[in-house]
């Protein structure tokens, strides 16, 4: 394959796995288009959503800094307010990268306000609602880390998306779940427990990606499907470690998969998998 070639096959399989996007969809968003895609979402209750975090945001040592602070506490830190974060630690036109936690980890009946901002964060898929008044256990940290990352989209656009996973919050929908036919991946990984020191030398943390195994053909592309780009952008200290194709690399647990870090670490059940509409190709 020529080298312009593996370039064009490269810039294609990129945009589907930014959700089915454009390139022209990095351009700034409208906002009334915006408002648009959130009544959208809230026509379609969890586990529909939306992602759009950009990964520059998210993969700041900032910010990974400040969740593994708000992962080892009650995120509600008295009459409704989150910590104290400074603008600082993670700027204002980052502060997606919080609202992201809060939406993964509480239900819709959960919120708490940025202190600093005075924004109010409320809660969408639930998948750790212990967190508003204690520190993340297990689950939780594995479950809202790979939510948080398959809501990463390089271009910063809203794709709306369904999650699915073992927790009884994203278990297969069948009301939804036809809408989505576009298995991409399935991500697992925990940076809230994290042990690498956050010196901005190596990566925050590892989390780990399979795709699934329709995926390279999804969207009339042929090829393996190249995810560092949707969940690292150009995060120079990123730690994405693409595993393979799910069938092989992880072994089913019902419609879902669990998968191991490495060979010697137990399988982890806590996963969630990403499904995108096939409109998104378009």
């Amino acid at each position: 394959m020529s080298s312009r070639a593996r370039h064009m096959l490269l810039v294609s399989v990129t945009a589907l796995l930014a959700g089915c996007g454009s390139v022209e969809t990095g351009l700034e968003q409208d906002p009334s288009l915006a408002t648009l895609e959130q009544k959208e979402e809230d026509r379609r209750p969890p586990p529909n959503g939306a992602n759009g975090t950009r990964p520059s945001c998210f993969w700041a040592q900032g910010a990974q800094q400040t969740l593994r602070a708000l992962g080892g506490a009650a995120l509600d830190q008295g009459r409704g307010f989150l910590k104290s974060i400074s603008l600082g630690m993670v700027p204002a036109d980052c502060r997606e990268v919080l609202r992201s936690a809060v939406e993964c980890a509480l239900t819709r009946e959960q919120s708490v306000t940025d202190p600093v901002t005075g924004e109010r964060y409320t809660g969408w898929w639930g998948l750790a609602p212990s967190w508003l008044g204690d520190a993340l256990d297990v689950d939780g940290r594995r479950y809202v880390t790979a939510c948080m990352v398959q809501r990463l989209n390089y271009y910063g656009t809203t794709v709306p998306i369904l999650l699915e996973g073992p927790h009884p919050a994203i278990s297969r929908n069948p009301t939804y779940g036809p809408q989505y036919a576009i298995q991409e991946s399935t991500v697992f990984g925990d940076l809230f427990s994290s042990p690498i020191p956050l010196l901005g030398i190596l990566p925050a943390f590892s989390v780990f990606v399979c795709w699934e195994s329709l995926l390279p053909q999804s969207c009339g592309l042929l090829g393996l499907p190249l995810l560092e780009k949707r969940i690292c952008d150009d995060a120079p200290l990123c730690g994405l470690v693409p595993i393979g194709p799910c069938g092989l690399m992880c072994q089913q647990n019902g419609p879902y998969w669990q998968c191991k870090p490495d060979l010697l670490a137990p399988a982890w059940t806590q996963t969630v998998r990403v499904k995108l509409e096939t409109s998104s190709c378009r």
